[in-house]
């Protein structure tokens, strides 16, 4: 899906600099140019920022066979 439409950069691309490092919204700008144009897309690049951030919902144990 299409993120920043004036940069035409997609959720694919934002979340792999996510996952290369960057951590702030400065840093994703800076990496593939969302956002820095004029800024309508900063909101979903603080949701994909917050979406990394969090932790893995916990998975009840299996049972393991006796």
């Amino acid at each position: 899906m299409i993120v920043c439409h004036c940069r035409a950069v997609s959720d694919r691309v934002i979340r792999a600099e996510i996952e290369q490092g960057a951590a702030v919204e400065d840093e994703i700008i800076e990496r593939c140019g969302a956002g820095g144009h004029c800024g309508g897309c900063l909101p979903a690049l603080q949701r994909l920022l917050d979406q990394h951030d969090r932790p893995a919902p916990e998975r009840a144990p299996v049972p393991v066979p006796a």
